[in-house]
């Protein structure tokens, strides 16, 4: 039996392990976590402000500056591709952990 997980859920679970991250520590306390959220909010005011004003954006990680060629070479020959050949080539370019529980 295969159980699906909502796309809802995955968000949510990518979201607290950013903040998880962010906070670097797991299970914040109430003021831990409203400070940290301030402190979130503060750094990223000040990035987009420095966007506004015409600085650069940060420099992406050129494993996934190839990744994103890779895909994009694929994507533009769907059309020379059977179905199966186009998927399984999108789906080399992406690594699935399994889900943890608990």
């Amino acid at each position: 039996m295969e159980v699906t997980v909502p796309k809802t859920m995955l968000i949510a679970d990518a979201a607290l392990r950013r903040l998880q991250a962010e906070f670097l520590m797991d299970r914040p306390t109430i003021w831990k976590f409203i400070n940290g959220i301030r402190a979130l909010k503060k750094r990223r005011d000040c990035l987009h402000e420095q966007f506004v004003g015409g600085g650069q954006a940060p420099v992406t990680r050129r494993k996934y500056v190839a990744t994103d060629a890779r895909i994009r070479r694929i994507v533009e020959s769907y059309s020379e591709r059977n179905i199966i050949e186009y998927l399984k080539g999108l789906s080399h370019n992406f690594l699935m952990e399994p889900r943890k529980s608990g």
